[in-house]
């Protein structure tokens, strides 16, 4: 019984011997068991009954009875038989529901022993006398008992089984499913099993890999000497215990395309012999995607010199360019430092550089503190935009609060230094609103956005007229009527109007606002 796989296949015949050994009516066996709502229940699937007695396998009633309804009596059982307890009586003893159910099958005597499967309660095997009382004999409960150890190891046997069974079927399935290639070899690399992944990965079938020496054919010739050698001390190796360790290596496909690829190997006991697990993964995918990661790193790093963070994030997204450029609305700004040039006339060139760096740092704080983007720096100066690449709600009022925050940081940068009247340095900014032309003219590899047209040209022209105003903002009238329409004309209330004002370049004059040198 013990040895039988499936021990279902001879357990009415043992209990047919058994109850005919013991001279007993009826020999059952019940299996334990829950609901989906988990409620325990009991179910007899195999019995034995004598000659004009029902069976109680295949009756509905006992299919799977809920035991709860049995009454104190038979929870008391059920803890019993959790403890390994045998138990036994007469049904004239019993009352209540357990009482009617021994009653409708003639029970007049009866014992069980539990079952016990890998430390769980499982079920019960039990005798019933349905001609006479009896007072059951130790001989009787030894023979219950050791049927009963017998099917509970058979039970156990079988689910061992089970799982073996269930467990090579998952292997097999992860081998077939598995994304490295996984070739199993000899130890003269000799494959004689490949998964899936290994076949798509060399170009090779399983009938043109199996029986051959893998390095033959998944190594390109001239590496294939020291391929074996490094296998033959990796075998080595594993047979001291020394751990498995990936290693890269350039492999071929049916083609002769090289890859680079990562291998490392297992050892497998089969009987008194090894056999080597060999996992392998194609790192093409892995190499195309740090490359990706490092340009992309590069990107990032071009472009935060002149985008503010979040910028950078939504432009290093950008896949392709802008096939077609654009116009949109956005605010330009100039910003120019007044008296540098003297400044480079009398300094070393680091000392000139190293001040030229700062300054623009400076500024450019300010310009990503309120959410513009610088489109280049020109010497001593720079052109910021807002509004690039996408239009903002404030971009007018932003400019104007990035004018103003930009000549309160340098002012602060003077006293910081100690520069004062003719030495300190200004910054003369000029900002214009409208319609800009807009493009990603960059590539795959470079991006490099250009903002172009009229406004920029005048934006430009304005930032120059500050030294004929002595003025150290200026902002056109256009500026001042999209500070009306977001509602932010609060932050240029005390300019100046210095009414129209001709251009260089400009047959017409631009209406000017401004703040005076203080």
């Amino acid at each position: 019984m013990a040895q039988a796989v499936n021990w279902r296949d001879g357990i009415d015949v043992l209990l047919a011997r058994l109850g005919q050994a013991a001279e007993v009516s009826r020999v059952y066996l019940f299996e334990i068991g829950r609901t989906e709502t988990g409620h325990l229940t009991q179910g007899c699937f195999h019995d034995w009954a004598a000659p004009g007695l029902e069976r109680l396998a295949g009756h509905a009633r006992y299919a799977r009875e809920i035991v709860e309804q049995f009454g104190p009596t038979f929870d008391c059982w059920i803890e019993r038989r959790r403890r390994g307890e045998l138990i036994k009586g007469h049904t004239r003893e019993l009352s209540g529901p357990l009482r009617e159910d021994f009653d409708y099958q003639k029970i007049q005597s009866f014992m069980s022993v539990p079952i016990h499967v890998e430390g769980e309660w499982w079920g019960h095997l039990g005798f019933d006398d349905c001609i006479n009382e009896r007072e059951w004999s130790r001989d009787e409960e030894h023979l219950l008992k050791t049927t009963a150890a017998l099917i509970g190891a058979s039970v156990a046997r079988e689910g061992v089984s089970r799982r073996l069974r269930d467990n090579e079927k998952m292997r097999a399935a992860m081998l077939d499913v598995a994304l490295d290639g996984i070739i199993l070899v000899d130890d003269e690399g000799v494959a004689f099993e490949c998964n899936p992944a290994a076949q798509t990965m060399f170009g090779r079938s399983r009938e043109e890999l199996i029986g051959e020496r893998i390095a033959d054919h998944l190594v390109p010739e001239r590496l294939r000497a020291s391929h074996m050698q490094r296998f033959r001390e990796a075998v080595r190796e594993r047979k001291r215990g020394v751990p498995a360790q990936r290693r890269e290596m350039i492999a071929m496909q049916r083609d002769g395309t090289e890859f680079l690829a990562e291998a490392s190997f297992v050892q497998i006991a089969r009987g008194e012999e090894f056999i080597y697990a060999l996992f392998i993964r194609d790192l093409t995918e892995r190499q195309a995607a740090e490359e990706g990661m490092r340009r992309a790193e590069r990107d990032r790093a071009n472009l935060a010199r002149f985008f503010s963070p979040q910028l950078v994030e939504h432009m290093i997204s950008i896949e392709k360019p802008l096939s077609v450029d654009h116009y949109q609305p956005a605010t330009v700004l100039f910003a120019d430092m007044i008296g540098f040039t003297s400044f480079c006339a009398d300094n070393y060139p680091r000392t000139v550089i190293d001040m030229l760096r700062e300054l623009l740092a400076l500024l450019s704080e300010q310009v990503f503190a309120h959410d513009g983007t610088i489109d280049k720096f020109m010497g001593d100066g720079m052109m910021a935009v807002f509004g690039s690449p996408k239009p903002g709600r404030r971009d007018a009022t932003n400019a104007i609060c990035c004018a103003r925050a930009m000549q309160a940081a340098v002012d602060d940068w003077n006293v910081g230094k100690g520069r004062r009247g003719e030495d300190a340095i200004r910054v003369a900014i000029g900002i214009h609103t409208g319609h800009v032309i807009l493009g990603d003219i960059g590539s795959a590899k470079r991006l490099e956005f250009a903002v172009l047209g009229d406004v920029v040209n005048i934006a430009s022209r304005v930032e120059g007229k500050n030294r004929s105003l002595d003025t150290n903002i200026l902002l056109t009238a256009e500026v001042m009527q999209a500070l009306e329409r977001e509602d932010g004309l609060d932050v240029a209330i005390d300019a100046e109007d210095f009414g129209l004002q001709p251009l260089r370049g400009r047959t017409t004059g631009v209406h000017l606002y401004g703040w005076r040198r203080s």
